[in-house]
């Protein structure tokens, strides 16, 4: 029996990694994604110092190390799955010390499980697992130790170097010290027992209250670790859940469990193993964000360019969010087809194109994007700034720092530009990118060997503008008299009148654009040119632009279908959603 339940656990704990790994490199990627952009790992002895002077610093720096790899989500998909078979595997040489109970080893997933649950909230970082890691570790050394008073010393010594190094989980090794003391050495004497229940009270209570004398944080961080989880007023139950479930299943090996023939083992452990498919597929599943796996998978393409995948999943299914909608224009844009598919796709307004500025680290970072290739260079300056200073465990952002360096760099600000670009030569996967622009650095040649960077360097403004976020329409304006060969800044300003419902100022921008050479006039700026003309009152026999035979005859019917006594809007829908026309008429 014991061979078939040692094969049948080999083949769960790999089961269990591929299932993990699969979930997050296909399923969830973009959240690591999410978690790489907002922490910069340095190979530096500055980094190292300043992490190591907490709480805690030593998970911390392992999480933020490996997290970086997390730029490719296979290889952190691989990172995390690795790391919580290691914890099972730790959880189960533990347990069985206490109790050999092969029967049960299905139970040894439980605290892997629950991380693996928290995982699918962003905000719960690496350190969180590896502190949990190390702890466990300190255990298992301790479980070689055979002389009773070495241990009372090592279990004293190791809780306090624990507290600095892996922050509030700390207090766990004392707990499986207990239990460990308690069922597998059942050496120690009750003298023995005061002193070590006596040491183990002074040092989990006495470190965060001295700590709390030299440190900012507050004391209830203090207590619950400081690292991981990105908010420092979250709730620590969740991770309390996956901390006590750790002894409570090693407690649970100590079950008396009846010896039986091979069959009826195979048979109660695979009850065992479909129960916690079942339970741990509905918590992950309810634990799952859809909506926000879908803005991140979108703002990603959108930060790496891959303008066809953003268009792709539009089609596939329609955005809703101003976030996920102000990607699609922004590729639409980049890709050419704006002008005549905006409204082929949800629009909600003007903030599904320039969203507004919000005091968050999310949403300026990814509104950044659409400034910089407009051209707004300094603007997108200030939102990445302000992003990055509002993370909440106050890391700095390797996606934040390119930017910057990249815009001081275009805007010949050199010695802030090596500053970043110096602090980007200490990192493992932005030190080539941080190498090459070093280069640039008063070497304008160079740079506009670069195609977007020589374009961006004629669309930047010149001059210092305030940029407002109530004239949008009149910052786009300015940006493309500053340069008339700037045909997305043009573009952007026609959708914001567009989507404005503004027609009169449309049809004010709209000659403007003459210098950008259109073969034709765009479909969408057809459809706002017709409507325009027949909510003037004029006669259509007098109506100056040229529109094609498919637009014009679409629009007759259009009208004609809309004027009808009792029309159904769901009948113009269908013919007709994908228009300019019955997004002015139906959408609020």
């Amino acid at each position: 029996m014991n061979k078939v339940l040692k094969y049948s656990g080999g083949i769960l704990s790999f089961s269990f990694g591929i299932a993990v790994w699969l979930f997050f490199a296909l399923a969830y990627s973009n959240h690591l994604h999410y978690q790489e952009q907002f922490q910069m790992f340095l190979f530096t002895s500055d980094y190292w110092a300043d992490l190591m002077s907490r709480p805690g610093g030593l998970a911390d720096y392992l999480g933020t190390f490996f997290t970086q790899f997390y730029y490719h989500s296979w290889l952190g998909a691989f990172i995390i799955a690795l790391f919580l078979v290691f914890l099972q595997q730790q959880v189960c040489f533990i347990s069985s010390r206490l109790k050999n109970n092969p029967l049960l080893y299905p139970l040894t997933f439980i605290p892997s499980i629950i991380f693996w649950v928290l995982f699918c909230d962003e905000n719960y970082l690496l350190a969180s697992l590896i502190a949990v890691m190390l702890t466990l570790l300190a255990v298992q050394l301790y479980l070689y130790l055979r002389n009773p008073l070495v241990r009372i010393v090592f279990a004293a010594m190791m809780l306090l170097a624990l507290y600095w190094l892996v922050g509030g989980v700390f207090w766990i090794f004392a707990l499986l010290v207990i239990c460990v003391e308690l069922f597998f050495f059942r050496q120690l004497t009750k003298f023995q027992w005061v002193v070590l229940i006596s040491l183990f009270v002074v040092c989990i209570a006495v470190p965060p209250l001295l700590t709390k004398q030299t440190m900012q944080y507050p004391l209830s961080r203090l207590w619950w670790g400081i690292s991981y989880n990105r908010y420092s007023t979250v709730s620590p139950v969740p991770l309390l859940l996956a901390w006590i479930s750790i002894p409570l299943v090693s407690l649970m090996f100590l079950l008396p469990v009846k010896s039986m023939g091979s069959k009826p083992a195979i048979f109660w452990l695979c009850v065992e193993v479909i129960a916690l498919i079942v339970v741990g597929d509905w918590f992950v599943r309810h634990s799952v964000d859809g909506a926000k796996e879908e803005i991140m998978a979108y703002d990603y393409n959108v930060r790496m360019q891959n303008w066809d995948q953003v268009i792709a999943m539009a089609d596939r299914k329609a955005p809703d969010s101003p976030i996920s909608v102000a990607c699609l224009n922004l590729a639409l844009c980049k890709e050419g087809k704006m002008n005549d598919n905006m409204f082929h796709y949800f629009q909600n307004g003007p903030e599904g194109l320039l969203p507004s500025f919000k005091r968050d680290f999310t949403v300026p970072m990814i509104v950044s994007e659409i400034y910089y290739h407009l051209g707004f260079l300094n603007t997108s300056l200030q939102y990445d700034f302000e992003a990055m200073e509002a993370i909440p465990d106050y890391k700095k952002s390797s996606r934040a720092i390119k930017r910057m360096a990249e815009v001081n760099l275009l805007n010949g600000e050199y010695k802030v530009a090596e500053k970043y670009l110096h602090m980007l030569q200490h990192t493992l996967f932005y030190s080539s990118w941080a190498n090459e622009a070093m280069q640039c650095i008063g070497n304008e040649t160079k740079m506009d060997a670069d195609p977007e960077w020589a374009q961006l360097r004629q669309y930047r403004m010149k001059e210092d503008v305030l940029f407002s976020e109530e004239q949008k329409d009149q910052m786009l304006g300015l940006l493309f008299m500053n340069c008339k060969t700037n045909r997305m800044a043009y573009e952007y300003l026609i959708a914001y009148t567009l989507l404005n419902k503004d027609l009169n100022h449309f049809v004010q921008y709209f000659p403007i654009g003459k210098t950008l050479n259109y073969k034709e006039i765009p479909v969408h700026y057809q459809e706002a040119l017709l409507a325009f003309w027949a909510g003037s009152g004029r006669k259509m026999a007098d109506f100056p632009w040229p529109v094609s035979q498919t637009v014009g005859e679409r629009f007759n019917n259009y009208a004609r279908l809309s004027s009808s006594g009792g029309y159904a809007e769901e009948q113009i829908k269908n013919l007709y959603s994908q228009t300019y026309w019955y997004y002015l008429q139906f959408r609020k």
